[in-house]
């Protein structure tokens, strides 16, 4: 059955049953406490009583406790004066006394100490009494109620009665106090967590805590803020993927529909013979045929793109050398930048650069980034392939003088069918090139990104030497 008791009111109950056990151990304790004090006054009074003390022969009266106490023994004659004394404190004891001040010790109220005195007859037949003296209140008589009347026993039930009516209001008072205390420093927290889980369950989101509480609380509230934060991000990640999914459905329609509709047009014209001459009907051909391998090529990214961000799939690396990867790449080029009229620099060490990588994936994303500085670039412009060695990593850059990407297109050049002219042309690229080349790098554990500060279009690559 599930409990429906809130921490609350189960911390409330627990004080309660605490409070209860506590008493009744300190109620034990006392009585062990007091048992053990009656036990221990009744094995010393004895000691300290004159008739308990009488002894024939006087030295052998042990005396000893008194003594402890600070007090003394005398003997006194019929004449009442003192012929034999043991003890502590004998300058201030009197060496002779008569019966008005023998009987003055034993008034009520007196304030010099304890006396008892007991009669005794020694062995010759001579009256003698024996006197205990211990000053300074430490044994005092005590008279005790064995019996009592209707009176005490009322006075004894009121005065019961108001001691319980205090204890009562006191304990209400302290589980009250106690109450506010766990509400604030506990019970709220929780309600403000459990409050703040609900909203996050029923998909709203949810504040971020801030309160004061114990160190338990407190770390809660540090994960319940961290968990809202990663769901937060998430959210926002699954809406920017489900907003890069719509528009690459778009753009996948929009690029396949005109070279579609393009063909479909030439080709019903070459259908119907609508041709005026055999030169047009190769011309005809010819650009169905040119549709058709862009379409090919965009299904071919397309494949190529799905499979680098599957994370099923894994490329394995091996050693090589980058710097003779990037001299084919750049030679398989070479002579189409030439025919365009655009100067290709490569600064490649003549060392090898060795390192573990993919060599389809690298070449792929080399070849990409060195078609695209061929292709939004005129004749006249300088493109740059550059390889550095450093320490810890490796630095490739590919760099142009042409007129750069614009600033509302850097942020997403590397996001599929972003194209650095923004405009959707049949006859242009796929738009998949970059992001081709940002997946292969990623499969590298590398990083790749668009200089924000250099003239014309400058990418660098960083790759890992482990």
């Amino acid at each position: 059955m599930r409990n429906r008791r809130s921490v609350h009111n189960s911390l409330m109950i627990n004080y309660v049953l605490f409070s209860v056990i506590l008493g009744v151990i300190g109620f034990l304790v006392y009585e062990n406490m007091y048992d053990a004090r009656e036990e221990y006054i009744s094995r010393t009074l004895p000691m300290v009583e004159a008739s308990q003390l009488i002894r024939d022969d006087w030295k052998s009266i042990p005396y000893e406790t008194v003594q402890s106490f600070g007090g003394y023994i005398q003997v006194l004659d019929k004449s009442l004066n003192v012929v034999f004394s043991r003890g502590s404190g004998m300058e201030k004891a009197k060496a002779s006394y008569t019966e008005e001040e023998l009987l003055a010790l034993f008034y009520e109220g007196n304030g010099s100490g304890y006396h008892s005195l007991a009669p005794f007859v020694s062995p010759e037949g001579r009256e003698y009494r024996l006197l205990v003296t211990i000053p300074g209140g430490a044994v005092m008589k005590e008279s005790r109620l064995v019996k009592t009347n209707a009176e005490i026993t009322e006075v004894f039930t009121r005065l019961l009665i108001e001691g319980f009516l205090w204890f009562a209001a006191a304990f209400l008072l302290s589980l009250w106090v106690y109450g506010r205390i766990t509400g604030r420093r506990i019970t709220n927290p929780l309600t403000d967590v459990s409050r703040e889980l609900a909203q996050i369950a029923e998909g709203r989101g949810g504040k971020r805590l801030f309160f004061r509480a114990n160190k338990e609380l407190m770390d809660l509230q540090l994960h319940f803020n961290r968990m809202a934060d990663r769901l937060e991000q998430a959210e926002t990640a699954k809406r920017r993927l489900e907003e890069g999914r719509r528009r690459l459905m778009m753009d996948i329609s929009h690029d396949l529909k005109t070279p579609i509709t393009t063909i479909q047009g030439y080709a019903e014209v070459l259908r119907l013979g609508m041709e005026q001459n055999e030169e047009q009907r190769l011309k005809y051909a010819n650009r169905i045929h040119a549709k058709a391998r862009f379409i090919a090529s965009l299904v071919d990214d397309l494949f190529e793109l799905t499979k680098l961000e599957s994370t099923e799939l894994s490329y394995e690396r091996k050693i090589g050398d980058l710097a003779e990867l990037c001299r084919t790449a750049a030679a398989d080029l070479y002579d189409s930048f030439e025919q365009k009229g655009i100067t290709l620099d490569i600064r490649i060490p003549e060392s090898p650069v060795m390192l573990p990588y993919h060599d389809g994936l690298m070449h792929r994303a080399l070849t990409n980034l060195l078609t695209n500085a061929l292709k939004y670039n005129k004749e006249g412009a300088h493109v740059w392939l550059e390889l550095e060695a450093r320490d810890e990593d490796i630095l490739l850059t590919v760099g142009d003088n042409g007129p750069g990407i614009s600033d509302p297109v850097r942020e997403t050049v590397f996001e599929p069918f972003v194209r650095g002219d923004q405009a959707r042309r049949s006859d242009g690229g796929s738009g998949l090139g970059l992001a081709i080349a940002r997946s292969s790098v990623e499969q590298h554990a590398g990083q790749i990104w668009l200089d924000p500060e250099a003239e014309g279009t400058v990418v660098h690559i960083r790759l890992t030497k482990t």
